[in-house]
């Protein structure tokens, strides 16, 4: 299995990406807590460096660029030094921004995390979600459309992070737009958007999002998902509710549970990680990954298996990182 799985990595320069959602810019505040503060009883952080990386859909953009795909962004950000440093980020890495639309006043969407040695302190949000008007959604669908027309497009990734991007009927019309221009459409959902929308190829969400856009009141794993009748439950009103052709359910150290449309034998698998640092973006890697395998001919089950691999190499470092291709490659031929 091994070497076709290393074949599907050969292909994925020649898979297009659409990315629309909820972009973000990722600070890192590395530093060292030797003291407590004498103003109220939290450590000071001495701080070393600061780095910034994509974050949210942005996020998804960059682990499709690192793996060697082709990537368009659409989505917004405001006029602000952090918007410019994104957009930066993102051309600066390959990618298409001709989608992004440029929001006038508010902010772009900033995760601040500070850090001492390899500990997370804090994270410091900033964000403006209210920006996002009627008049910048139809702007978005328009860029989308014209791209989806031009035939460069082979799969359309939404990954709604509720920070003012998308609505019920937003989604609706961009998954329309994808089914419309036969190419892929994947989403990554946001636990408090229970859309319904139907027409997806692909839906990833982590168990609690699954628990919560169920509407069932979440039970933790119990070691065996192939018996774990909760979660079995939950993937099928999932099914039910969304119409979606394919549902992966990420179960962090459990691994992940792939739920077919045709009500099939779900399929476990098992995780990759050696050891975990931190979970931040291994979701958005999760998604750029599978939707690559999908695109450069993977059944489902081995693009989730490509994925799954993916994910277990990310999760080993501190701070959201892109996987890497060689290094998936690797990881694959050590199989």
């Amino acid at each position: 299995m091994s070497v076709f799985l290393l074949d599907i990595l050969k292909n994925f320069p020649k898979c297009r990406i659409a990315v629309l959602g909820d972009l973000m810019l990722d600070r890192y505040c590395w530093g060292e807590a030797t003291r407590i503060s004498q103003e109220a009883p939290v450590p000071v952080v001495l701080v070393k460096r600061q780095s910034e990386v994509p974050g949210g859909a942005a996020n998804v953009a960059r682990n499709v660029l690192s793996l060697k795909g082709k990537v368009s962004v659409f989505g917004c950000v405001a006029d602000d030094a952090d918007g410019k440093s994104l957009m930066a980020l993102l051309q600066d890495g390959g990618a298409d921004v001709s989608g992004v639309v440029t929001v006038p006043g508010g902010n772009t969407t900033v995760k601040t995390r500070i850090l001492a040695g390899n500990q997370q302190v804090v994270r410091v949000d900033h964000e403006t979600p209210s920006q996002i008007t009627a008049e910048i959604r139809e702007e978005l669908l328009k860029r989308l459309e014209v791209a989806l027309k031009s035939g460069k497009i082979d799969a359309l990734v939404m990954e709604d992070y509720a920070k003012g991007v998308f609505t019920k009927e937003f989604m609706a019309q961009a998954a329309e737009l994808a089914r419309q221009y036969g190419v892929l459409s994947t989403l990554d959902p946001h636990p408090s958007h229970a859309f319904d929308v139907k027409d997806l190829t692909l839906m990833t969400p982590n168990r609690m999002e699954a628990f919560a856009l169920a509407g069932i009141r979440y039970e933790s794993g119990i070691g065996d998902p192939a018996k774990d009748e909760p979660l079995r439950r939950v993937g099928e009103a999932l099914l039910q509710k969304w119409d979606v052709e394919l549902l992966l359910i990420t179960l962090g150290a459990e691994g992940m549970a792939l739920f077919p449309k045709d009500r099939s034998e779900l399929l476990v698998i098992p995780t990759q990680a050696r050891q975990v640092f931190d979970v931040s973006g291994a979701g958005d890697t999760v998604m750029a990954t599978m939707t690559l395998a999908m695109c450069a001919g993977a059944s489902p089950s081995k693009a989730a298996t490509v994925a799954n691999h993916a994910a277990g190499i990310v999760v080993g470092y501190v701070g959201t990182r892109a996987i890497e291709a060689d290094e998936l490659k690797d990881a694959l031929k050590a199989k």
